[in-house]
């Protein structure tokens, strides 16, 4: 029995649970050895609440006509998720960017359940809305090709034979008269997680949802989910 994930599971469901604020006075710390799978202490802490853990995470949210993994330059995963949030808030952003080290999972073929999404997605990360002028967009453009490659939605970049990067995002923006790009990403990367500088020090607008819970509300509605590949990022060598 997989005592980590039902750990996981039971921290979840009681976050979710507890709607009562307190303030903390003071705390102890304890260590406690959870590796014995027949552990009759952890067993009987765990057993009162497996039945709801295990119904809410069972809960089948939708059928996936592919498995989603993910990968470089783009994968139907990355896509996936970038693609959901952005039609989800289209209205308030022009592109999305996340990154590969946040998806902790692969979403299989077939049954998506709520369980698999808390495994794709198991840390408590906010949306936050960003704006970035030219000088930090450019970074975005260039950090994504560095890395070769990270999870975004609505631009299409290359690079072409010369090295000459170009960038295909929403035509009503004109940096030469001062606009800025407004860009969807996660509370932890807009404080420039996974070395992301050029999120850092701007004005952070909270959406008021966690990823999880975008991806898990769009999955909710759907009866199947899909992915493809469409060349959003392209780099070609040099001959």
């Amino acid at each position: 029995m997989k005592w980590r994930t039902y750990l996981i599971y039971l921290v979840a469901f009681l976050l979710a649970s507890c709607s009562v604020q307190y303030n903390l006075q003071s705390h102890s710390e304890s260590i406690y050895d959870v590796k014995a799978e027949n552990d009759s202490t952890i067993i009987a802490m765990i057993a009162p609440y497996k039945i709801k853990i295990d119904s809410l995470m069972n809960d089948v949210l939708c059928i996936s006509k592919v498995e989603m993994t993910k990968g470089r330059p783009e994968s139907l995963l990355g896509n996936f998720v970038c693609d959901l949030c952005l039609q989800q808030y289209a209205n308030l952003v022009d592109i999305c960017v996340m990154n590969n080290g946040g998806l902790r999972s692969i979403l299989p073929k077939g049954e998506i359940t709520r369980g698999d999404i808390y495994k794709l997605m198991p840390f408590e990360n906010e949306l936050v809305i960003l704006e970035l002028d030219e000088t930090s967009f450019v970074g975005l453009v260039d950090y994504l090709i560095s890395r070769g490659g990270e999870p975004f939605s609505g631009m299409k970049i290359e690079k072409d034979f010369t090295g000459h990067l170009s960038a295909d995002y929403p035509s009503a923006i004109n940096f030469n008269r001062g606009d800025k790009i407004r860009v969807l990403t996660t509370d932890y990367l807009a404080n420039g997680g996974d070395k992301m500088w050029f999120f850092k020090d701007k004005e952070q607008i909270k959406v008021g949802i966690k990823l999880r819970d975008a991806i898990i509300n769009y999955c909710v509605l759907q009866d199947t989910i899909t992915s493809k590949l469409d060349q959003r990022l392209t780099t070609y060598n040099e001959e």
